[in-house]
């Protein structure tokens, strides 16, 4: 999977390391290799490319990286992933243990040359959003943010994010506010509808699909409320400015998604399933950017 944010040490004194965050979003295309035997097996590929953002918006690198699978799952595929990427800084390479439908575990991080060079670390939270929700991951584009911490003596700048000590208290009360509200998300009910496709709605099912929706959406929208409640963070307050922002918007693109499908308006709802994968990004990448990347329950 593609590697799109690098958290990581910088120079205190000259000789001393100290923390330093960097965050990276990715536009990925994903290439699939399937060899026999049809369908997911022992020796099948993934690749990928990507170019990489920094918190401003600008392309500041890109990366490669290949992804083959070594075991088949009941519900996911383990693959053996390596991959180089390169930003203005330098290049590194990555390599580890890789997921097909679930979070990675930690990636290793070597840097190869610039102001990366000598660094060792590890990627610590990944995930992929497809950009084309109705095209498997395997074979289409998606959105990728990602979070590495390494350590260095040298200053880096692409992807730079602050990461104020002052702010830990507070990030620690919106994380358990988060897992507090994905607990109790995980007592409902599941989805009803198994035959149900978002891309070509059943106009019989789409009224109950709302009505379901309706129901599921009240936890977000209350998470949110709580997050308001916890008041402003000690630093980097924008930031936090735009998490809220960026939970805001996913969920009234969940509102509007809900109002069409109780109008059984299936035009309307195939647009808003389009248009949740990017505010679902926007989300993820803003959470990385203040340091809650594990807070994006929507």
């Amino acid at each position: 999977m593609v590697v799109a944010g690098v958290a990581a040490s910088s120079v205190g004194a000259a000789d001393r390391p100290a923390t330093q965050t960097l965050v990276f979003d990715a536009v990925a295309q994903n290439r699939f290799l399937d060899r026999v035997p049809i369908g997911p097996s022992r020796g099948d590929a993934e690749f990928s490319t990507a170019r990489l953002r920094d918190s401003s918006g600008r392309f500041v690198g890109s990366i490669r990286d290949k992804c083959v699978f070594t075991k088949v799952l009941a519900h996911d595929v383990l693959e053996r992933c390596s991959g180089r990427g390169k930003t203005t800084d330098g290049t590194v390479t990555v390599a580890g243990v890789g997921h097909l439908d679930s979070m990675n575990p930690p990636w290793q991080v070597m840097g190869r040359s610039g102001a990366y060079k000598g660094l060792r670390g590890k990627q610590v939270f990944a995930t992929d959003i497809p950009l084309d929700p109705n095209v498997p991951l395997a074979a289409g584009r998606f959105f990728s943010v990602a979070v590495i911490t390494v350590t260095t003596n040298r200053r880096l700048h692409a992807g730079v994010v602050p990461r104020p000590a002052a702010n830990k208290g507070f990030i620690q009360r919106a994380a358990k506010a988060c897992r507090a509200t994905e607990a109790r998300a995980r007592r409902l009910p599941g989805f009803p509808f198994p035959s149900f496709d978002p891309f070509h709605p059943d106009p019989s099912l789409l009224p109950q699909v709302g009505r379901f929706f309706e129901k599921q959406v009240r936890l977000p929208r209350a998470l949110l409320r709580e997050l308001k409640k916890l008041g402003q963070p000690s630093a980097s307050r924008r930031a936090w400015h735009n998490v809220l922002k960026a939970r805001q918007a996913v969920l009234t693109v969940h509102t509007e998604q809900i109002r069409a499908a109780l109008d059984d308006n299936a035009p309307a709802f195939v647009r808003t399933v389009y248009r949740t994968s990017r505010a679902y990004n926007r989300l993820v990448f803003a959470s990385a950017i203040f340091g809650v990347q594990s807070c994006t329950f929507s």
